[in-house]
C-alpha cells in the first residue's frame, strides 16, 4: 500500500458523474481517444430524479466509512474518493456471478438491492450529482478498455453503457501506446490534475474499468489572502510551520462529544467542505477506528450556527494507493483469487477464468483562499487466469520395467513385456 496525501472529504460525500460513448479498436500506435464511436445500442438517460433510493444512500454511507477506516491504516496523509471506487466496482459487479457477486454486493453494502435496482439507483445518483455552472463543476467519466482479442459479453457492455454511461473501447494492449491512450483519457477527464493511472499493461490483463472524478468550486465566502499567515501545525513527526487561512464570522460548526469542526459551503451551497477535530486527547486514527458511519455522518447533520474565528491550513496534496488489501478486508477477497473468482458474466464464452488483478486509486486535492479543486481516478484491472501448473512428480525409467498394450474396451491386455535393455 502506497500513500501520499491529505485527509479531507466533501460533505456532498461522494463525487460521481458519467461520460458516454463507446468504441472501435485504436489504430496501431494511436493515442487518440477523443471520439468514441458506437459499439453499443443507443443510450438515452432520463431526467435527474429528486432523490436516490434510500437503500443506496445507506450503502454509500456505510461503504464510504468502511473504506475510509481501511485507508486510514496507511501512514501519513490520506485522501480518497469513495464514490469513484464505488462506481468503478459497481460496473465490475455487473460481470460477477456466484459467490463473487455476493461478496462484491456485501462489500458495496448492496445486499438488499436487486441488481437492476442497484444499477438504477447508481444511475440516479450519477444524474443527481451532475453539476456544471459558472463557479462549480462536478464531472465523472466512466470507461471500459478491453484487449482487442478478448470477447466481452455484450450484455455486460450494454448494461454498463445503460446505467453508467460508460465509454467502451477495444485496444491493442501489446502496443507501447496503449497506456498512453488510457492515460490521455484520464488526464482529460481530471482537467490535467491526474496524468496517469496505467504505467504498463501485463500480458494477462484483458480489461480496465475506470472511473475519473473532477470537482472544482469556489467558497461561498472566500478567505482574504491578506489574512493568510504562517502558523505551527503539530504533526505526528513534530511541529511544522504551515500557511493558515483565517476568517472570522458566522458559520456552521460542530461541537459534539468533544468533536469540533466547521462546515463551509461552496458557491450556491450545493456542496460543502467539512473539517473535524477529534477530542483533544484522541489520536485521529483511533478516532476514525472507533466510529461507525451513522455516528460520524450524524455529526454533520447536527450543526450549530455561531460566530467562529477560523484558522484552516491551505494545502495541495496527492495520494496513490493500491486498494486490494482494503477491499479484501471489506469482504471482497474472493474477487482477487485467480482460481476462485467468478466473472463469467464479463466474457462472451462465460468462462470462469477472470479475476480482479488490481485496483488502483489516485487522488488530488488543493484547498486555498478561493476554494477547492479535487479529482480522483479508480482503475479496476481484470486479468485472465493462467493455466494452473501442477507440481512435478519425477518418474525415470532407467532400470528394467514391465510394459504392455491394453484393450480399453475389455480392459484386457493385448501385449505385455519386460524391458531390460533398450539398446538391444
Amino acid at each position: 500500500m502506497k500513500k501520499t496525501a491529505s485527509i479531507i472529504a466533501l460533505s456532498a460525500l461522494l463525487l460521481s458523474l458519467a461520460l458516454a460513448g463507446c468504441s472501435t479498436p485504436l489504430p496501431e500506435g494511436s493515442a487518440d481517444v477523443a471520439d468514441f464511436t458506437a459499439l453499443v445500442k443507443g443510450v438515452s438517460w432520463p431526467e435527474a430524479p429528486n432523490a436516490i433510493d434510500n437503500r443506496l444512500q445507506k450503502a454509500l454511507f456505510d461503504f464510504s466509512w468502511d473504506f475510509f477506516q481501511e485507508a486510514a491504516k496507511n501512514e501519513g496523509n490520506v485522501f480518497i474518493s469513495p464514490a469513484s471506487v464505488y462506481l468503478a466496482l459497481s460496473m465490475t459487479l455487473n460481470g460477477a456471478d456466484g459467490e463473487t457477486l455476493q461478496a462484491m454486493k456485501e462489500a458495496l453494502k448492496a445486499g438488499g438491492l436487486a441488481e437492476d435496482e442497484f444499477n438504477g439507483a447508481n444511475r440516479d445518483y450519477i444524474l443527481i450529482l451532475q453539476t456544471t455552472g459558472d463557479n462549480t463543476e462536478l464531472s465523472v467519466a466512466n470507461s471500459i478498455w478491453y484487449r482487442e482479442d478478448f470477447n466481452p459479453d455484450p450484455e455486460f457492455i450494454q448494461k454498463n453503457a445503460d446505467y453508467y454511461n460508460a465509454a467502451v473501447r477495444a485496444l491493442n494492449f501489446k502496443s507501447a501506446q496503449a497506456p498512453n491512450a488510457i492515460n490521455k483519457w484520464v488526464k482529460e477527464k481530471t482537467r490535467d490534475t491526474i496524468d496517469r493511472i496505467v504505467d504498463n499493461i501485463d500480458q494477462d490483463t484483458v480489461m480496465f474499468l475506470i472511473n475519473a472524478v473532477y470537482f472544482k468550486s469556489v467558497w461561498q465566502n472566500p478567505f482574504n489572502p491578506a489574512n493568510t499567515a504562517k502558523q505551527n501545525f503539530k504533526s505526528p513527526q513534530g511541529t511544522v510551520p504551515a500557511d493558515f487561512m483565517h476568517r472570522t464570522g458566522s458559520m456552521n460548526y460542530l461541537d459534539t462529544d468533544g468533536v469540533k469542526g466547521v462546515i463551509l459551503p461552496y458557491d450556491d451551497g450545493r456542496f460543502n467542505f467539512f473539517a473535524a477535530l477529534p477530542p483533544a486527547a484522541t489520536d485521529v486514527r483511533s478516532f476514525i477506528k472507533d466510529l461507525n458511519s451513522e455516528t460520524f455522518f450524524n455529526y454533520l447533520l447536527h450543526v450549530r450556527r455561531g460566530n467562529i474565528k477560523l484558522a484552516l491550513p491551505k494545502f495541495e496534496t496527492r495520494y496513490e494507493d493500491s486498494i486490494k488489501d482494503e477491499l479484501a478486508a471489506m469482504g471482497m477477497e474472493i474477487a482477487f483469487d485467480p482460481y476462485k473468482a467468478d466473472f463469467s458474466r464479463m466474457n462472451e464464452g462465460r468462462e470462469k477464468n477472470l479475476y480482479i488483478s488490481g485496483v488502483k486509486h489516485k487522488t488530488f486535492c488543493k484547498v486555498d483562499e478561493e476554494g477547492t479543486e479535487a479529482s480522483a481516478v479508480t482503475s479496476v484491472e481484470v486479468g485472465i487466469t493462467s493455466t494452473r501448473i501442477e507440481p512435478e512428480i519425477p518418474i525415470t525409467f532407467d532400470r528394467p520395467f514391465v510394459y504392455g498394450i491394453v484393450d480399453t474396451t475389455t480392459n484386457a491386455p493385448l501385449f505385455l513385456g519386460i524391458m531390460e535393455d533398450p539398446t538391444e
